[in-house]
């Protein structure tokens, strides 16, 4: 167990991001991470305000690491295919996360001022740059990123929470590119 002396605040959030990846969002309390950490629970106002606050760094460097991983993967793309590029990579990168992943649905919750939201604010800038090299209107291109982004989310929670747990990981690859398709080139035949 890692003890006090050697404790910093990118530790004390990995102990978190692990108790939420083995036990979901309602398992990170205070005394848990504590005892993980083998400290007492007061020590970790040392590091952290209260529990808001850790769960605002998780959620800042998990849009953080996503964002990065989305600028490496659209690098020389333009157009459409930077935007399915974009939602895919962002599809993945939270399906990849698991539980951790349901962090981003507490986003509204927290101030604009938060870390959290901070680093959303930059996933949404990054959306908009591409958006604005597209060749979509500049009036399609706020429409296109609000529902861009909220079917991406929509779909990642639908996906996480099973409730299409027949269909084949095919099927389902086909209705998101389906989806995408729909909202990127609304006027197009699919």
């Amino acid at each position: 167990m890692t003890k006090r002396r050697n404790l910093d605040l990118d530790k004390v959030v990995n102990q978190a991001i692990e108790i939420i990846q083995a036990d979901g969002i309602k398992a990170l309390t205070l005394p848990r991470l504590a005892k993980e950490l083998d400290i007492r629970t007061q020590s970790l106002y040392n590091y952290i305000a209260n529990l808001d606050e850790l769960v605002s760094l998780i959620g800042a460097r998990l849009i953080r690491e996503m964002c990065q991983e989305i600028k490496d993967g659209i690098i020389g793309l333009s157009d459409n295919v930077a935007l399915i590029q974009f939602a895919s990579i962002a599809r993945r990168y939270l399906l990849s996360k698991g539980n951790l992943a349901l962090v981003i649905y507490d986003l509204h919750s927290f101030p604009t001022n938060s870390q959290f939201s901070i680093e959303a604010k930059k996933l949404v800038d990054l959306l908009n740059q591409v958006l604005a090299s597209s060749t979509l209107k500049q009036e399609e291109q706020f429409a296109v990123s609000q529902t861009l982004i909220s079917a991406v989310l929509g779909f990642v929670f639908i996906e996480t929470s099973n409730f299409y747990d027949l269909a084949s990981e095919d099927d389902v690859e086909k209705s998101y590119c389906q989806m995408l398709k729909r909202i990127i080139t609304p006027n197009q035949s699919i």
